[in-house]
């Protein structure tokens, strides 16, 4: 009983946390919105918890792919032009 006590208090913070990171940035609402949608279709705690870590996987791995993006974008302002003869 002691478990379904603290796993709900931690939902319940959990999710006003959430609503108060929604307020600060209102465009996190579609975010949660499917996160929510996705979550509403799993049976289970288990499934549940595999959703969310498929989807901060797929984010990071974005994230990442971005940040080498921008890393080679930035690598090729800043390369020294070798034709003026400067380096």
């Amino acid at each position: 009983m002691e478990n379904k006590h603290t796993y709900d208090r931690a939902v319940e913070l959990l999710t006003a946390k959430s609503e108060a990171l929604i307020e600060l940035y209102p465009r996190l609402k579609g975010l949660q919105s499917e996160i929510d949608r996705r979550l509403s279709n799993a049976p289970d705690k288990n499934n549940r918890q595999e959703i969310l870590n498929i989807m901060y996987h797929a984010s990071r791995n974005e994230l990442h792919e971005e940040l080498n993006r921008l890393n080679r974008l930035l690598d090729s302002v800043s390369a020294p032009k070798t034709e003026s003869g400067s380096l």
